[in-house]
């Protein structure tokens, strides 16, 4: 079983993440992961020299972004087109490929960028659903994920969408794969897909969703003022490498 986490956030992405995709591509192989896709919001960070760079540390980097569709996310995986060209579902069922999957983040969290009903809509086009870490044993919009979809026959693949290190780790699939791209893709599909997780505290919830506002209000507020604004200063030990 390979252990997996495909909805992951980056500085190269959003500026005011603390880490790039290089040292969490060194904190995930410390922690035993053999399969990543950095799924930046829209740019696609993967690079032929990151894949490299996990590859050498023993992680298949499968290439990912998670696309605005619609005013959607929609997590894309070994894509071929530029992600700009997607900007509705019915491009996104002209472009897609055999190889491709394409999964439903967080669907009925309380977002607007969240699916939602449009996901029943657009069913058809989908070929996971995420299971998401962020909830609690009584506040958890993953139950509905999970209902829908075992009523329509899709797997749900298990992320942490990280964009702190504190959530990495905190929900990941092991997937049972030889690791490659196309093989891990291939599992997912067929089911061949484990969820490990275990809900946050509400203390816990309530801190990522507070210092994630903070430091992307921040962020915004300080580029809106000076115009240019180089990302901030990385924090070494965001990922509290070993």
């Amino acid at each position: 079983m390979l252990k997996a986490d495909l909805h992951l956030h980056t500085r190269e992405g959003e500026p005011w993440i603390a880490y790039d995709a290089r040292t969490l591509i060194a904190r995930a192989a410390h922690d035993g992961y053999q399969v990543l896709s950095i799924t930046d919001h829209d740019p696609l960070t993967s690079d032929e020299r990151l894949s490299d760079y996990a590859r050498e540390r023993g992680i298949v980097l499968i290439p990912g972004a998670e696309a605005t569709i619609e005013g959607r996310h929609v997590l894309l995986y070994n894509f071929d087109v530029h992600v700009s060209a997607i900007q509705t579902f019915a491009r996104l069922r002209r472009f897609k490929g055999p190889d491709w999957l394409v999964v439903a983040p967080h669907p009925f969290f309380p977002a607007p960028s969240s699916l939602g009903k449009r996901l029943l809509d657009e069913i058809d086009v989908f070929d996971a659903i995420e299971w998401s870490h962020f909830y609690t044993p009584k506040v958890d919009f993953n139950r509905k994920a999970a209902a829908l979809a075992r009523e329509v026959g899709l797997p749900l693949l298990g992320t942490s969408g990280s964009h702190l290190a504190r959530q990495f780790g905190t929900t990941y699939s092991l997937v049972q794969s030889e690791p490659t791209v196309a093989c891990v893709l291939s599992a997912i599909r067929k089911h061949q897909v484990q969820i490990v997780s275990h809900p946050l505290t509400l203390r816990a919830m309530t801190l990522i969703a507070a210092e994630i506002g903070l430091r992307d209000g921040w962020h915004r507020a300080k580029a809106a003022l000076r115009p240019g604004l180089s990302p901030p200063e990385r924090v070494h030990d965001a990922l509290h490498l070993h």
